[in-house]
This record gives C-alpha cells, sequence and structure tokens, in this order.
C-alpha cells in the first residue's frame, strides 16, 4: 500500500461524489463572511484592538462574496450533472429546488443585481464628475466602487450560470 497515494485516492473520491461539501458549503460559509464583513465596513473603517480595517479587507471581502458564489454555483452544476448521469441518486429537495429556481428567476435576480450595480458606479461617477474628472478621494470612492463592481460580477454570474443551469437540465436523448 502506498499511503500518500491510496489516502489522495480515497479523499478526492469522497468530494467527488459529495459537490455539497466540496462546494456549496464552503462556498455559502465564505460568501456569508464576506457579506457580513462588507456590510461592517460600508459605514467606515473600522478598529478592533488596534487593528485597522478599511478598503482593502473590504475588497477581500466582495473577493469572498465572488469566489463562494462561484462555488455554490459550481455545486448546482456539478449536482445537476451528477444526477443527470446517473452518478448520484434522484434528490427529491434538489429537485424541488431546481423547479422553483427557473431561468426566469436567475434572469430577474441577475438583472437587479446588475441595475444596482450600475448605478452604483454611475453614482461613482457623477462623484468624479462634480470634483471636474479631478483627483478622488480613494477611501470614499472605493466604498461605493467596490460594492458597485461586486454586484455587477454577482449579477453577471447569476445571468450566466442560470442560462447554463438550463442547458444541463435539459432531457438528452441516449445514442
Amino acid at each position: 500500500l502506498r499511503s500518500w497515494r491510496d489516502g489522495w485516492r480515497h479523499l478526492r473520491f469522497m468530494l467527488l461524489y459529495s459537490p455539497s461539501w466540496l462546494f456549496l458549503y464552503p462556498g455559502m460559509l465564505l460568501m456569508l463572511i464576506g457579506l457580513l464583513v462588507g456590510m461592517w465596513l460600508m459605514p467606515g473603517p473600522r478598529h478592533v484592538n488596534g487593528i485597522f480595517f478599511d478598503i482593502h479587507t473590504l475588497l477581500y471581502a466582495a473577493m469572498a462574496i465572488v469566489i463562494g458564489l462561484q462555488a455554490v454555483i459550481f455545486a448546482a452544476f456539478t449536482k445537476t450533472f451528477a444526477i443527470s448521469e446517473g452518478l448520484l441518486p434522484e434528490d427529491y429537495r434538489w429537485n424541488q429546488l431546481l423547479r422553483s429556481i427557473r431561468l426566469e428567476v436567475g434572469l430577474i435576480v441577475g438583472a437587479s443585481l446588475l441595475i444596482v450595480g450600475f448605478a452604483g458606479s454611475v453614482y461613482a461617477f457623477d462623484t468624479w464628475q462634480i470634483l471636474k474628472f479631478g483627483p478622488l478621494n480613494p477611501v470614499r470612492t472605493l466604498r461605493i466602487v467596490i460594492p458597485a463592481a461586486t454586484l455587477l460580477v454577482v449579477g453577471s454570474q447569476i445571468i450566466l450560470s442560470s442560462f447554463f443551469l438550463s442547458i444541463l437540465r435539459l432531457k438528452r436523448r441516449s445514442v
């Protein structure tokens, strides 16, 4: 026996056949942490035990939201594909969830986030225009731009992944 190689193969097998533990739960945790930290930093910088948190931490919180969402989306893709190919058994709760999360719902949610992100971007642009396109205070500006850009990315991801999830759910003919 090769302990490292066999151990890795076993762990890999367990992870690949469990999209919830590989993608869903870590992604949801990462999104939740990013959202909480981001909302905590939106009003302004924070000091905790002599440590200063500001826009740099806000940027990492936004990144956590995007990466977490991508992991959750991968969980949906993986589970849908695995069930359709017979790698995982049918899941009643998953099927119920997919019935409620249709393409149109994803498009509406994604478009709504895009609109809010675009509005934030317009607000940031207007702020710059008021200053006659001169130098900006990066701390104030990024407190607007980072959430707006995050909403634009997340909205785009939701729209595109809604289309792909709909494609995965199409019935295929066997050859």
